[in-house]
């Protein structure tokens, strides 16, 4: 059964209280400008059809937490502010019950969330392993931080030796898979990457080679300084360099070969070589 739900229809809305109305969920998407522009224009020509607002009621200052239309009301903010729009009729649509955050991810089925979106939803603050990398991981890239997708993307190659990417509905099951062991061996490779990985523009933020060199690293008990040596031989090689601009399985499967058949033992290590499933 779907949580039980109220509308509340707005005629007239005074845009001057958006502010002291609505506030975005923390686990709702980052906003697109060109979408925002494009939902006011549509606004001003009389031409928006979707001025359905899904909210929660707020326990803060203001009266609804908003999970669904953050671009509709920065839209109308954007109206207001550029083109002095005073009122617009809206529609409340205002759940009563059910876990917000799982309502979030449900009502973006039919829409492009990624992966980020999915897993920012997920990160309420009591799971351990997004406060456990928090220092070194964040859901949209800041600075030098991963990406917590990219970190799972390389859990999830190493341990079910898969090229396919989690899909994003089976990331609540992924995440509840992680080991203590598994958020400890990424804390300690973290560091590593950024001792090769120097600079943003470096090889190593490509996905197959990431992923094969967090692989090698999480299969094997392999020291920091052999690790080092090994990123050095990758970034120094032609091949390397050719198949990083690749995204498929001959470039994933290859990356894995050469650092098991040609780098390794460049740094006296004799590493076991396992398997790269393709795609299904």
């Amino acid at each position: 059964m779907p949580p039980e739900a109220k509308i509340i229809i707005l005629k007239d809305f005074d845009l001057s209280k958006i502010e002291e109305t609505f506030q975005y969920a923390d686990f709702e998407r980052r906003v697109s400008k060109q979408k925002v522009h494009k939902i006011a224009h549509a606004i001003l020509e009389n031409k928006f059809t979707d001025n359905v607002l899904r909210l929660v009621e707020s326990k803060g200052p203001v009266k609804y937490d908003v999970i669904d239309g953050q671009h509709r009301i920065e839209g109308l903010r954007y109206a207001r502010d550029y083109w002095s729009l005073a009122s617009y009729d809206i529609v409340l649509f205002i759940y009563l019950g059910g876990d917000k955050r799982e309502i979030y991810r449900r009502l973006n089925l039919g829409k492009p969330l990624t992966l980020s979106d999915h897993l920012k939803a997920l990160d309420y603050g009591g799971k351990k392993f997004f406060n456990d990398l928090r220092e070194y991981c964040d859901h949209y890239t800041k600075g030098s931080k991963l990406r917590y997708s990219t970190v799972v993307n390389c859990l999830h190659y190493a341990k079910s030796t898969s090229i396919r990417s989690v899909r994003p509905l089976a990331i609540d099951d992924f995440i509840q898979s992680i080991t203590i062991r598994d958020i400890a061996t990424i804390r300690k490779f973290i560091p590593i990457l950024y001792q090769v990985a120097t600079n943003p523009d470096s090889i190593f933020y490509h996905y197959t080679i990431m992923r094969n060199f967090f692989r090698v690293y999480y299969e094997n008990n392999i020291e920091e300084a052999d690790m080092i040596k090994l990123g050095e031989i990758l970034a120094k090689s032609q091949k390397i360099q050719e198949l990083a601009e690749k995204r498929d399985n001959h470039a994933m499967r290859g990356i894995y070969h050469f650092i098991i058949d040609r780098a390794a033992p460049k740094v006296g290590l004799n590493l076991e070589k396992g398997i790269v499933k393709d795609k299904e």
